[in-house]
């Protein structure tokens, strides 16, 4: 039987990474009898992705219902023409789509109408490193001014934190045929990638084609506390509003000169003890029932929780002087690089109010359009 593997996610779990050796060796894959399918809408030509974000973007309503059918359409054709015996697709988001969207049983169909079974893998990581992860990446995209405490008041309850929930629609799809992979894992000190291969039975056939390089590849780093902490203010002042280009642009531009000055080291760490001792009690039942679906054994006996880190958060204490110097140049460069003036405007604590009070309504009556809640 031919088989159609999707890799779900989790977020930022090494996602980008096993996503950029999938498509650096898309041409010899196809040789190796593996198809990694170039999904990109024609709306979308001069940006495409490495992943399946287009398509995952275009089934929860993201992306006109055009570009849904024409991106399965287009993955049809691909399958009917491939004489490849596995596909790939991978969009780390997939786990957390509402099930309403019914987005496995769209793609099972396409896969089944070409001949193929399909399996899910799905790669995971301790609730309070998933949590920082959040944090981080909204600071990426230049969406949250909060501090990280406030932050994780509104989000530590979230259901996309709750595994084994999220893994049962998928589970039931496929009837049981998941590989559930930790980001770390206590019983292999295999890289993640090679991990990933081996889940989806195809080691065999890729290890010959991994150089060296793409077993110690890390891509989309997470953002430092200097970059975290520019990002705050930026939001702070409502520059995304004002920008000409997308924020995610601008935040690459500060992490790399953060780093580039000797800053940022290390990556964004917010979690403290009582934090991670709060998120593991909260969670350990829907983490119990995730092993057992996944590994037959307790959680805590496959999954190595987040290595010991101390807080770096700069927000919320005092700053050094050369710190605050730091990050009032990046901010200076930003506003001098992409012509924005660094005044908070005057309407922004009613915006705040307004957006705070709708992030609020979407919480309680579930109404985000795409992600869990």
């Amino acid at each position: 039987m031919r088989r159609a593997i999707i890799h779900v996610g989790m977020p930022r779990t090494a996602s980008t990474t096993i996503q950029h050796v999938l498509a650096h060796l898309r041409p010899a894959l196809a040789g190796a009898g593996i198809l990694y399918p170039a999904l990109t809408p024609r709306s979308a030509a001069d940006e495409p992705h490495i992943s399946h974000q287009h398509l995952g973007e275009a089934l929860d309503g993201r992306r006109p219902a055009v570009e849904a059918r024409e991106l399965l359409d287009d993955l049809a054709r691909q399958l009917a023409a491939t004489t490849a015996d596995v596909v790939i697709l991978s969009y780390e988001d997939w786990i957390q789509e509402r099930r309403a969207f019914a987005i496995g049983d769209r793609l099972n169909t396409v896969f089944a109408s070409a001949g193929f079974r399909t399996e899910v893998v799905v790669v995971v990581k301790p609730q309070s490193e998933h949590l920082n992860s959040i944090y981080s990446h909204r600071a990426q995209l230049m969406r949250e001014r909060r501090l990280f405490a406030a932050f994780c008041r509104g989000f530590e309850s979230s259901r996309r934190f709750a595994y084994a929930e999220l893994l049962e629609p998928w589970w039931r799809l496929v009837e049981g045929r998941v590989q559930a992979l930790p980001l770390r894992d206590k019983r292999s000190a295999e890289p993640l990638i090679n991990r990933f291969l081996a889940a989806a039975d195809v080691l065999d056939r890729v290890a010959p084609l991994l150089a060296a390089s793409e077993l110690r590849r890390v891509e989309n780093r997470s953002p430092g506390p200097v970059a975290v902490e520019t990002s705050r203010r930026l939001r702070l002042l409502r520059v995304p509003a004002r920008l000409a280009v997308r924020p995610r642009v601008v935040m690459r531009d500060v992490e790399r000169l953060a780093f580039a000055q000797g800053l940022d080291s290390v990556p964004f760490k917010g979690v403290d003890p009582a934090l991670r001792e709060r998120l593991s009690a909260r969670y350990a039942a829907t983490n119990d029932r995730f092993a057992r679906l996944a590994w037959q054994a307790p959680w805590d006996e496959v999954v190595a929780p987040e290595p010991p880190h101390a807080v770096n958060e700069i927000g919320g204490r005092p700053i050094a002087a050369g710190t605050e110097g730091v990050i009032a140049g990046l901010m200076s460069e930003v506003g001098r690089q992409y012509g924005v003036v660094l005044r908070r405007p005057w309407h922004a604590p009613l915006a705040e109010w307004a957006e705070d009070g709708t992030g609020l309504g979407q919480r309680v009556l579930r109404l985000s359009k795409w992600r869990v809640i």
